[in-house]
């Protein structure tokens, strides 16, 4: 009886994107969903994928891929990426896995784990695409430049960032009577010891509710003692450098 040959080494067949530290993944639209999963989770889970059984070889070929960056195709329908190792130095790293509707049910199977939706809706349902630069996810190659602006500027920023703001207390701004109501922004800037907040505006701000809507938010940030700066898209695309320079400017 002849054994089958001992496998020495994970080679998974797919497309594998060797980018830079510096370098921008486009990960949309193509694929309209993602999860985050930690190794151990996602070792599991490409197991099952390549029907493969040795752990072990996975996880060094994981680890050699450990970079920011780091972006595969699997198939068409199945994409991974580098995430992050947001819980601290010596923890756990992060990836994430991009599908569509033909793995769902695959996803839903094996990875136990909240879904988010690539796209975000606005009143017009258009598609924001994301892109990937060092471990953080925006919108557009313009944030990007904004971030490696602030970045060679050693400023502390966050990107993207969600969360809640309180409504209580404003007569016109909260027409609806509602305690709280989730907000964006687009960059989070700490700068001599103050806090402001940079907004790129692209096209989709001059649409009647969007410009509603960001005209709220920032009265609500302002009674908070947060001001917002907008600059165009353009603006920002452009000379992203000069944008930050003007900024921290108003810092004083």
């Amino acid at each position: 009886m002849v054994q089958a040959p001992v496998r020495t080494v994970f080679n998974p067949p797919g497309k594998q994107h060797n980018n830079s530290d510096s370098s921008i993944v486009s990960v949309a639209p193509q694929l309209p969903y993602y999860v985050e999963v930690r190794t151990d989770s996602l070792i599991t889970f490409l197991l099952q994928v390549y029907n493969f059984s040795d752990r072990g070889l996975v996880q060094k070929w994981l680890l050699a891929r450990q970079q920011t960056g780091f972006y595969f195709e699997i198939t068409e329908h199945l994409h991974l990426a580098f995430a992050d190792q947001r819980d601290g130095k010596g923890t756990k790293y992060w990836w994430t896995v991009y599908y569509d509707d033909f793995e769902r049910r695959r996803i839903f199977n094996n990875i136990k784990i909240q879904e988010h939706s690539v796209k975000t809706k606005l009143e017009n349902n258009l598609l924001t695409e994301k892109f990937l630069w060092n471990g953080l996810t925006f919108r557009s190659e313009t944030e990007i430049r904004i971030a490696r602006a602030l970045s060679s500027q050693n400023i502390t920023f966050f990107a993207n960032v969600n969360g809640f703001i309180a409504l209580n207390g404003l007569p016109v701004t909260n027409y609806d009577n509602k305690d709280r109501e989730k907000a964006e922004v687009d960059f989070l800037v700490f700068h001599n010891q103050k806090c402001m907040i940079l907004e790129v505006d692209g096209v989709g701000h001059n649409q009647v509710f969007q410009r509603n809507w960001d005209c709220k938010r920032d009265r609500i940030f302002l009674r908070q003692g947060i001001s917002t700066v907008r600059f165009s898209a353009e603006q920002c695309y452009g000379d992203a450098s000069k944008v930050v320079e003007e900024f921290l400017q108003l810092f004083n």
